[in-house]
């Protein structure tokens, strides 16, 4: 997303709203990975990446829960003309996530996320994005496993 920005010679302020502790199962599939009492230290790796590619000056990692992290940004009046949602995978967690994303995003703004074809089809992502569209009376595009909603 810093690359794609740069890019695009936009000046932007990426906040990473993410608890950085990994999902249920996560250490069923990265067995590999080393913890410390527990912590799987997923954003000590994030803010290596981010030094890493130069973006401490536009990058600010969040680490609490979507929930409460957007509950808070929409109690302070923060807005976004952007937003990736990058939800679980089962229907509620993507519901929640899209609706609270939704009350930040700026008038005529993109809402997008991914994993929007998976083998739970439409009892997951893809149902919770549909249905958010439905009811909003916006329209879905699709880019492989994306999925973006233009409020414009």
């Amino acid at each position: 997303m810093v690359n794609v920005t740069r890019k695009l010679g936009l000046q932007t302020q990426i906040l990473c709203l993410d608890d950085f502790r990994g999902w249920p199962g996560f250490r069923d599939r990265f067995k590999d990975i080393n913890d410390i009492n527990g912590d799987v230290l997923l954003l000590q790796q994030f803010m290596q990446n981010v030094v890493y590619f130069n973006a401490t000056g536009s990058v600010l990692p969040v680490p609490f829960s979507t929930r409460s992290g957007l509950e808070k940004l929409c109690e302070w009046g923060i807005m976004a003309d952007l937003l990736e949602i990058d939800a679980g995978h089962d229907f509620i967690s993507a519901w929640g996530d899209i609706n609270g994303a939704y009350r930040i995003l700026k008038p005529g703004g993109v809402i997008f996320g991914h994993d929007y074809f998976t083998a739970a089809d439409n009892h997951g992502v893809r149902r919770a994005v549909n249905l958010f569209a439905q009811i909003n009376h916006l329209n879905i595009r699709t880019d492989g496993q994306h999925w973006v909603i233009d409020t414009a």
